[in-house]
């Protein structure tokens, strides 16, 4: 296999870098922002970051806050000054920008009296930036938590009933009972979860428990989505337990055997419940990056043909993407699409063609994003009379992309699949940018039909050939 000197190969990296720094001007100065979600508590003041790399100075730019699929004006700094004659009545006061840090390229805001609606995903947005990478997206997540309450509920056989309760709490918490050595005691069944009208949950769970050295025993409550967890301990008195009988004496120390022999056995299925629930939670963490490289590959696969013929920057994405003299081989490719030819056929080659193609995905949507917004909004405008009458989840796409709008409106949920769909087409037209909010659209039905846009664009293409016969 011919190889290139290690000399030849870095100048021809300075040289690509460098013809790309003349011909793109101030495009390497982009927006970023955290890679992990912001968390709060209802009521805190919070910061969402969002700065310009390398710093440079913000102050006579344009940036514009919003919520990303709600299309919800939360702040505006125009022309020197913060204007919010616009902006939405809920973040009315709520909102302001560190000025004396836009000269650093700080464009970050900062939002007090955080409330449970302020949940979601933020768009920081730099319009008038002549750059590529112009926006960044922050997740905030917002929960609220209380401190749990222990009451003794009487007794039972030889133990004492105990329950716990806590209110208040957001998102959905888990409840858990614990000894003094930090074993669960056996609960008397699951805990009651119940949600009032604000949206806040209540857990309630009861306990029997029997005498310990310490009589100490802790009701904990923790919701790992934000990390937060409360207990509260309680001390049970020796004379609350019931008092021990002598003629059950006898048969006490004959079920003491088969308690000691259970024992062993108890042990090891707690343990074994207990390592089956961590994994359980790690593949869950792993759920949503999963779902992200699946649907992203999905739209390298389906419209294979459209992105052929349309991706223009063709080296740039393989010189990010190709670590191997296939790049080479790219690079003296006659036209874009005999280039584009080899690209895909480096995705299939890859050792993981799937998370291959999902950085493809992620580099055109930084590279060339109005092509794939314009491939997403044709495709939700061209197939509108099918995902009408096809489209079954409509409920989860009102909740994520027009919640105030649309899905806190009591009477859609009293329509058929097809009226709420036709609401939602309605909705999309009037948004203030419908090609990006029909390309959300389109990244949300890839998530919950996938098959069925897989038909749709095989009906096209078999439309297309049947005319072009």
């Amino acid at each position: 296999m011919k190889t290139f000197p290690t000399s030849a190969v870095w100048c021809f990296g300075i040289l690509f870098i460098s013809v790309s720094l003349i011909t793109t001007g101030s495009s390497e100065v982009q927006v970023v922002g955290p890679a992990d979600p912001v968390v709060a508590l209802a009521g805190d003041d919070i910061i969402l970051p969002c700065s310009l790399e390398p710093n440079v100075s913000a102050e006579d730019m344009t940036v514009e806050w919003t919520r990303l699929y709600l299309k919800t004006n939360v702040h505006l700094y125009l022309d020197g000054r913060d204007s919010n004659d616009e902006q939405h009545p809920s973040y009315r006061g709520r909102t302001s920008m560190f000025h004396e840090e836009l000269k650093k390229g700080n464009v970050s805001l900062k939002l007090t009296r955080v409330t449970l609606s302020d949940a979601g995903s933020y768009r920081c947005f730099l319009p008038t930036l002549t750059s590529q990478v112009k926006e960044t997206t922050i997740q905030l997540l917002v929960g609220a938590v209380s401190q749990p309450v222990i009451s003794i509920d009487g007794t039972k056989d030889w133990g004492v009933v105990l329950k716990c309760e806590s209110g208040g709490w957001f998102p959905e918490p888990d409840m858990e009972w614990l000894d003094s050595s930090g074993t669960n005691p056996p609960a008397d069944g699951p805990p009651e979860k119940h949600r009032d009208s604000e949206g806040l949950y209540t857990v309630r769970q009861h306990v029997t428990v029997d005498k310990t050295d310490t009589n100490m025993f802790t009701c904990r409550v923790h919701q790992t989505e934000i990390n937060h967890l409360k207990e509260t301990e309680i001390h049970v008195p020796d004379d609350v337990f019931p008092k021990s009988q002598v003629e059950l004496i006898i048969g006490l120390i004959a079920a003491a055997v088969v308690v000691l022999a259970a024992s062993a056995g108890v042990y090891m299925w707690r343990k074994y419940t207990e390592e089956k629930r961590e994994l359980l939670e790690q593949q869950v963490k792993n759920l949503k990056l999963i779902r992200e490289v699946k649907r992203d590959a999905l739209v390298v696969d389906i419209h294979r043909v459209h992105l052929s013929q349309n991706v223009t920057l063709v080296i740039p994405i393989a010189f990010f993407l190709i670590r191997s003299e296939r790049y080479y081989e790219i690079h003296a490719a006659r036209t874009r699409q005999d280039q584009m030819k080899l690209l895909y056929q480096a995705l299939e080659e890859a050792e993981d063609t799937r998370r291959m193609k999902s950085d493809f995905y992620r580099i055109l949507l930084d590279l060339e994003p109005d092509l794939l917004i314009d491939l997403g909004a044709t495709f939700v405008d061209v197939n509108k009379d099918q995902l009408i009458q096809k489209v079954t989840k409509v409920k989860p796409i009102l909740l994520e992309l027009f919640y105030e709008k649309l899905y806190c409106n009591t009477r859609i949920h009293q329509m058929t699949s097809q009226d709420q769909m036709r609401q939602l087409y309605q909705a999309l037209e009037e948004a203030d940018d419908p090609r990006r909010v029909k390309l959300d659209f389109y990244r949300i039905l890839l998530d919950l039909e996938p098959d069925l846009l897989i038909d749709l664009v095989k009906n096209l293409k078999l439309i297309r050939e049947v005319k072009r016969k």
